[in-house]
């Protein structure tokens, strides 16, 4: 084995934390020196002196410099750089380097643009002025003023539409990056632009940012997730296809005379739509028309709209108006926007934060290593002060000027209680009636200062001021419990062909809001996200039929409906993957992140009057009409209680407290099952139609079709 150094970090303003290969017992100080250029500096202790070790700590004399470089030697190990690292989360870092001010980026005022980078670890700085986002060299590069808490500033008499870099010099050396703070980017994100967002506002922005008639309580949400490429592409008189613009298109039909795109979506009835990640990614080109498929789930600016989805990638200002109009577009229809976030990782390791101020933004393992609980390799950390303030800043950032109504977190569980807390205040501030979710799992990372945002700690987080609720997370429970588990593609569940007690308290549990701490968690005020679909594994239609290859369709599709059903009558809010309500296929494609776009574009052609796949959509919007209608489904005061009949079948009653009463008979089984009601009730559902008109008033004996539900309501409910 190769004996050598593996990092030297400096861990607090006197201490430098190394670490080696293989473990060695050092004698003496004399085997360890440290060295400012030349100049040795004096050490003080060696942690490991007379003991064997791979790891240790050398305390030095005087207050090491941040924007120093600093090099270590252990005899017979070699050399390294001294980078800082654990004094990121030291009190003297804290004290020195946490700036509280929102001015980083590029401000205009008036003639003039003014730059300020945060690079605490820095000894020099330059700004650098382009004149078009991508191409030419630059026409000044100008070094900046290192000021208070670190911060580089840089006034220039430029503005609006001016490209800029910074060229940063660290311990690392010396490397070009894009300010995390750019509002807008040239093509593919590898230069910032100085821009006016007034300058960018559609007209009557002001009135059309903000939806006319928001939803007073998440349970009221209804939303569906799209990807913006897939939406379009197979919109055939589509102008815009895969871009923001087709969003604005109204007035289209497939071949079949069915109305698709936004008018579609607004005879559905869906109260929003939820967007993969829009923000500026790394894996699509976006110079190139005919680049290859990405969810996009590999940020690279976080400020930016993702420019593939323009007309125009290289100007940077078109991105933002476009990204406009699409809100605008879909608030017309009243339909509210949600963006998927993704602050967990960047594309990679070295990104424009790391280039600028290396080691701090990120979490490392013992030997230095990048964390990589996201599967990404490389974890952020929300606990880091200043990424944290980063968080709250960028979402705060596009609810205000993009007029989103919600934000959904990949994987949440990464992020830390009290930075999504603050999250949650000013997202709330800015609009009450935003919908904030986001993926909850525990995740396999450490966060010294703050529990993870994970089910298990999520109610931790309250709701600021008059907001409609606190932060919510997707309910894996009622997923797998429903259809079986995401990770066993011929798993069953309650709906597919396994509808055991275990099972059926998984749909209980969550039908009744995941209130009581039944599967090892519980939230307040219905704060989870009820779903079968998403993006991540196979699609509904595709996991049934894997689940149950020796099924017909028809009973393939009952299950499918007896999921919708069921997710639509649950406290919490409901929400599937775009086209789940016309059975989508992506042809057993369970990670399509980077697969084909006729692997993951919606297939508008499937919707025929009288077929499978129109029925079936027809249904969901009865359920939407049904919740809608009848707000006992919305309530999130409404008492539900549930009894098992014979093994899997169940009568779950629903009770409003103000004399309204729902009752809801679930049939799991192929064969039929006979019930007897208690009075007279109104039918508003069974296995094939649903809607907020009464199907028929019914009392005494009454058949459960099988792989079916049938809903009722009291007349106390009937407007």
């Amino acid at each position: 084995m190769i004996n050598e150094i593996n990092f030297a970090g400096m861990a607090d303003e006197r201490k430098i934390r190394y670490s080696i290969t293989p473990a060695a017992t050092i004698s003496s100080y004399d085997q360890v020196k440290v060295f400012l250029g030349d100049r040795e500096i004096k050490i003080t202790d060696v942690s490991t002196v007379g003991i064997q070790a791979t790891t240790g700590y050398i305390e030095v004399e005087e207050c090491l410099d941040l924007s120093k470089i600093y090099t270590v030697k252990i005899e017979e190990y070699g050399e390294a750089t001294v980078i800082p690292m654990d004094i990121f989360d030291s009190q003297y870092f804290a004290d020195n380097y946490h700036y509280n001010g929102t001015d980083l980026g590029a401000i205009i005022n008036g003639e003039s643009t003014t730059f300020k980078v945060w690079a605490p670890t820095a000894s020099k700085v330059v700004l650098n002025l382009f004149e078009s986002g991508n191409g030419v060299d630059a026409y000044r590069n100008v070094e900046m003023v290192k000021g208070d808490k670190g911060v580089w500033s840089h006034t220039e008499e430029c503005g609006h539409g001016t490209y800029y870099t910074y060229t940063v010099t660290t311990a690392v050396g010396v490397q070009e990056a894009v300010d995390p703070y750019a509002k807008a980017t040239g093509v593919n994100g590898n230069r910032g632009m100085v821009v006016d967002p007034s300058l960018t506002n559609p007209e009557g922005w002001e009135r059309s940012k903000t939806l006319t008639d928001p939803i007073k309580s998440y349970s009221e949400a209804i939303i569906w997730e799209v990807h913006v490429r897939d939406f379009s592409n197979k919109i055939e008189s589509s102008q815009y296809k895969g871009k923001y613009l087709a969003f604005i298109e109204t007035g289209f039909v497939n071949e079949y005379g069915v109305p698709v795109g936004v008018d579609y979506l607004k005879e559905l009835g869906i109260t929003h739509v939820h967007l993969l990640p829009v923000c500026d990614y790394a894996t699509v080109d976006e110079s190139d028309p005919n680049a290859p498929f990405n969810w996009g789930y590999d940020p690279k600016n976080y400020n930016v709209p993702e420019g593939s989805y323009s007309t125009d990638a290289y100007n940077g200002e078109v991105r933002i108006k476009e990204f406009k109009k699409m809100v605008t577009a879909l608030h017309k229809a009243g339909i509210g926007v949600i963006m998927d976030v993704v602050y967990n990782h960047t594309y990679d390791a070295n990104s424009s934060f790391n280039r600028i101020v290396p080691y701090y933004y990120y979490r490392y393992t013992e030997t230095g290593a990048n964390s990589s609980a996201s599967g990404c390799g490389n974890d952020t950390a929300s606990e880091r002060y200043m990424f944290g303030k980063f968080m709250v800043e960028s979402t705060s950032y596009w609810v205000e000027e993009y007029g989103l109504d919600g934000l959904r977190f990949d994987l949440m569980g990464l992020h830390d209680v009290e930075t999504m807390q603050k999250i949650e205040s000013a997202v709330h501030t800015i609009n009450p009636n935003a919908i904030i979710y986001g993926e909850g799992w525990m995740m396999g990372s450490t966060i010294d200062s703050s529990p993870q945002a994970n089910q298990f700690n999520i109610s931790q987080i309250i709701p600021t001021g008059d907001a409609i609720g606190a932060v919510a997370i997707f309910n894996d429970v009622m997923r797998d419990g429903l259809k079986g588990s995401v990770f066993d593609k011929t798993a069953q569940g309650y709906i597919n062909g396994d509808a055991s007690s275990h099972n059926l308290n998984k749909v209980i549990f969550s039908m009744c809001g995941a209130a009581t701490d039944g599967f090892g968690w519980q939230v307040e005020n219905s704060m989870v996200i009820n779903y079968m679909s998403a993006h991540d594994n196979n699609t509904l239609w595709d996991k049934l039929l894997i689940s149950n290859p020796d099924a017909t369709d028809d009973a393939r599709n009952k299950m499918n409906n007896l999921g919708a059903s069921i997710i639509i009558m649950s406290k919490g809010t409901p929400f599937w993957q775009a086209g789940e309500e016309m059975l989508r296929t992506k042809y057993g494609d369970e990670n399509s992140y980077n697969s084909s776009d006729e692997i993951n574009n919606i297939d508008w052609s499937v919707l025929r009057e009288g077929n499978r796949e129109y029925e079936t959509m027809l249904y969901y919007k009865g359920l939407i009409e049904m919740r809608k209608t009848y707000g006992i489904f919305t309530n999130n005061d409404t008492v539900i209680s549930s009894q098992e009949l014979d093994s899997g079948v169940a009568v779950v009653t629903f009770d409003d407290g103000n004399g309204g009463k729902a009752l809801a008979l679930i049939n799991p089984h192929s064969q039929n099952f006979p019930c007897s009601l208690e009075g007279e009730w109104n039918l508003v559902a069974d296995s094939k139609n649903a809607g907020s008109a009464v199907l028929a008033r019914e009392s005494g004996s009454v058949t459960v079709d099988g792989i079916s539900v049938r809903i009722y309501v009291n007349d106390t409910l009937i407007k």
